[in-house]
């Protein structure tokens, strides 16, 4: 790939490793430091790392090449073979200490191999050099437009292009589309869109299917011939961009005559590559500048919320005071109207202070969050590629996670925030420069171990550590890493909230948090958290028992249904009022109902009194996120129970037991 300029940058050995092209890196010495899978496919030696290329190719350097002072490309033919081995020198830079060299096989496409060689040779260096150009430019740029842009007005004069359009897709929604189209060969844009619209999903699975461009031809045969017909053009060349097994855009380039010859298919290939990374940087970028905002935003409502705490408990002690002043002025003061009004005015005044204070107390707590499966496996595999694609490289991040991790009962979004804040922690522990090890691990307590983990209780933990080897913290300051606006950083770069938050959200989860540090050896921090263990019900009763699940909210109604059928449970699922009634009336016997109050054409409410005319006497549970619930008088509908989104399972779990 980039072989011209390419000291101006490390080495993204990822991207190489994605070219269609034989590629490696060789040091001062001309002995192969790296290569990709395509260069070892072509070799012939057995060992490929550190060896020369006279043991690799059988070849020699012409005498006059001067591999330390050269800046110019050397074409070797191989023997009894149709390749050329191209060797371009990388100069000495703040990174690149010595001369070190970039190299590429390329075959011979034809029999006039001086020429066209010479021919192809000249056109694969512009079109490394446009590849470096849009490579700086990624690392400068943080709007993805731009680079888009850039990316289709060097692609277009490389492959013969008449026009370009790129269209930027999210979980196969089609969300935009981006045109350089200078001699406005497209004339009617909002045809053109349509028509991608429509042809979107058989385009997707067409490129899912064959991970390659289409070629699409003007041919009354061809599968692209309707939409070169709205384009109104001969070819069209559709290149997918994907990253992580996903696709993110379609790069789509266009000739009113003419094909596409296989190079111009690959260097379009190549472009697509770098369109797919650039997607990713940017979206990597802006979920890490949201996780900091997220972060920053939480610890300050933390802090807010201390301080209203601590200022609430004295209001209350001031209102203590008033209302036991009132208590003894009715009755030590004459049974005067006047007296007794400003004396109800006084007591009333302050049970309204009382629930503003009560208000303050609550800010100043924990926010009650609907708790979830959290899956750590999953959690832990998406932290990875986060801290992968956002530390700096020279920091070496290991993972190691067991296959199936327990499941944990809390807040998806704050488990995350733990480990993010750990690993963030860790990186500035070591400056920049060192080794970050995150692991996940199963852990189980018992009689037999119950001394090594003094302060927690038996049972199974997931057991989640991040180590990292920097300097250490000085055993003076170990007890107080958890401590509020505790910090060694220096003032403009630390809150010391971070990990006094961290350490909140594991008390929430009824976790416990255990560091060891040594100096000059580094640290880690071990985050227990217990396992999500079923309630254990009489599986044999349970396994008989009916409920049905009636919650237009399908993420919340998917979430306790796998709850329920942990517990050995069978749960019907509807979304509907009309649908509760409907299961009913086909003989199907529920044992117990939980029915959401907000629902689309019968709210609950309407829906418990059907069933009730029908004659159905099972338990209702009524649950809802609002206020209106509490007003209702349950009673009156035969309703057993109400619940409050968010739920607190373990008790709606009990109150399940108890009326089934």
């Amino acid at each position: 790939m980039c072989a011209n300029k390419i000291s101006s940058a490390e080495y993204d050995y990822d991207l190489l490793e994605l070219q269609n092209s034989s590629i490696a890196i060789a040091d001062e010495n001309l002995k192969i430091t790296w290569y990709n899978k395509d260069f070892k496919k072509n070799c012939r030696a057995n060992r490929i790392k550190g060896a020369s290329l006279n043991s690799v190719f059988g070849i020699n350097l012409p005498p006059d090449f001067d591999k330390n002072s050269s800046d110019k490309s050397l074409v070797i033919p191989l023997p009894d073979s149709r390749i050329n081995v191209i060797l371009t020198p990388i100069p000495v830079s703040k990174r690149n200490h010595s001369n070190t060299f970039f190299i590429e096989l390329i075959p011979v496409i034809d029999q006039q191999q001086d020429k066209l060689g010479k021919d192809f040779l000249e056109r694969n260096i512009r079109f490394q050099n446009e590849l470096q150009n849009i490579l700086t430019l990624l690392v400068k740029e943080d709007s993805l437009n731009p680079i888009s842009e850039e990316i289709l007005l060097r692609c277009i004069p490389l492959t013969g292009s008449d026009f370009g359009f790129i269209v930027f897709q999210e979980n196969n929604e089609i969300k935009s589309f981006l045109y350089v189209d200078d001699n406005n060969h497209i004339k009617n844009r909002s045809e053109v869109e349509k028509s991608i619209i429509y042809n979107s999903s058989f385009i997707n699975k067409w490129l899912d299917i064959n991970r390659r461009p289409l070629l699409a031809l003007n041919q009354y045969n061809n599968i692209g011939y309707g939409l070169t017909q709205v384009v109104n053009c001969e070819s069209l060349c559709i290149s997918p961009c994907y990253f992580e097994n996903k696709l993110w855009a379609k790069l789509i380039l266009g000739k009113k005559s003419g094909n596409y010859s296989s190079i111009e298919i690959n260097n379009l290939e190549q472009f697509s590559i770098l369109l797919s990374f650039a997607i990713s940087n940017i979206k990597t970028r802006e979920l890490n500048t949201a996780l900091e905002s997220r972060l920053l935003q939480a610890q300050k409502l933390e802090t807010i919320g201390k301080l209203s705490s601590g200022m609430a408990h004295d209001f209350s002690n001031l209102l203590s005071g008033i209302f036991g002043s009132v208590n003894l002025l009715r009755n030590r003061v004459p049974e005067s109207e006047n007296v007794i009004r400003l004396i109800d005015n006084i007591e009333t005044c302050s049970i309204r202070a009382r629930d503003l204070t009560k208000g303050l107390l609550s800010f100043g707590k924990p926010t009650a969050k609907r708790k979830e499966l959290v899956l750590p496996n999953v959690l832990l595999e998406e932290l990875s590629k986060v801290i992968q694609q956002t530390f700096p490289h020279n920091i070496i991040f290991e993972q190691n996670f067991e296959n199936k991790l327990y499941n944990i009962l809390g807040n998806a979004t704050e488990v995350y925030q733990i480990l993010l804040n750990l690993c963030v922690n860790a990186k500035e522990a070591i400056d920049g420069k060192g080794k970050i090890m995150l692991s996940g691990k199963n852990v189980t307590i018992d009689d037999d171990n119950i001394r090594n983990y003094p302060l927690l209780e038996r049972g199974n933990y997931v057991l989640f550590s991040v180590t990292d080897n920097g300097s250490g913290i000085p055993e003076e300051n170990i007890t107080r890493i958890f401590d509020p606006y505790f910090s060694t950083k220096q003032k403009d770069t630390g809150s010391g909230l971070g990990l006094y938050v961290t350490y909140g959200i594991i008390k929430a989860h009824n976790g416990f948090v255990d560091v060891t540090s040594s100096k000059d050896k580094g640290t880690t921090f071990d985050v227990y958290l217990p396992a999500y263990e079923p309630q254990k019900t009489d599986k044999t009763l349970a396994a008989n028992k009916i409920i049905m699940l009636a919650d237009d909210e399908e993420m919340l109604s998917e979430l306790l249904a796998e709850l329920l059928e942990l517990n050995g449970y069978n749960v019907v699922r509807v979304t509907s009022g009309k649908e509760v009634l409907k299961v009913l009336t086909e003989e199907i016997k529920v044992d117990l109902l939980i029915i959401d109050y907000n629902m689309p054409e019968m709210n609950g409410i309407e829906c418990i009194t059907e069933i009730r005319k029908l004659k159905f006497d099972m338990p209702i549970i009524l649950s809802s996120g609002s206020l209106k619930v509490d007003e209702i008088d349950i009673g009156k509908y035969d309703i057993k129970s109400k619940l409050t989104k968010p739920y607190d399972f373990e008790t709606m779990l009990s109150t399940i037991q108890k009326l089934i």
